[in-house]
């Protein structure tokens, strides 16, 4: 249940009221989260490697092992890695804005505005074979909702 709530306020952002709601999530449920989110949009993808099964030149069972377990763990740690250097770049913005931000904030916000540009990208990808639309688009919208959360936050007091 509290999937559905995450991510019906992830569609809401960069609304105030849904980034204080997801901002009281914890860490666990965010890794949860997104883990619930890239399994969803990456069936297609494994759909299409188990067709296409017939071109590789790997045993089947070797083949059925990497599918199951080694691309589920290699999806979820590019994730969070990815998430991490995203939200470096959200942290840098942070600074120029010049917002009361903690990085694990920043984090959080990062993995729950990242819901519609996955969405975009898987979208565009099996429709559009065009590399800047597949990938700057979803990224110029992730970084329109930051800036607009980033601005939610108060200014830091200069001593």
């Amino acid at each position: 249940m509290e999937f559905f709530l995450s991510l019906k306020n992830s569609f809401l952002l960069p609304k105030k009221s849904a980034l204080f709601r997801l901002n009281r999530i914890s860490m666990r449920n965010t890794i949860v989260y997104i883990s619930i989110i890239l399994f969803l949009l990456f069936v297609p993808d494994v759909i299409q490697m188990i067709i296409q099964f017939e071109h590789t030149n790997i045993p089947r069972s070797m083949y059925i092992l990497q599918l199951c377990v080694i691309y589920p763990f290699l999806i979820i740690f590019l994730a969070v890695t990815g998430i991490s250097l995203l939200a470096g770049i959200s942290y840098i913005l942070k600074g120029i804005l010049r917002r009361k931000l903690a990085y694990q904030q920043l984090w959080k916000m990062t993995a729950f505005a990242l819901t519609t540009p996955l969405i975009l990208h898987v979208l565009f990808k099996h429709t559009i074979h065009f590399p800047l639309i597949t990938n700057g688009l979803p990224l110029l919208v992730l970084y329109s909702i930051m800036y607009r959360m980033i601005i939610t936050y108060p200014k830091k007091r200069w001593n």
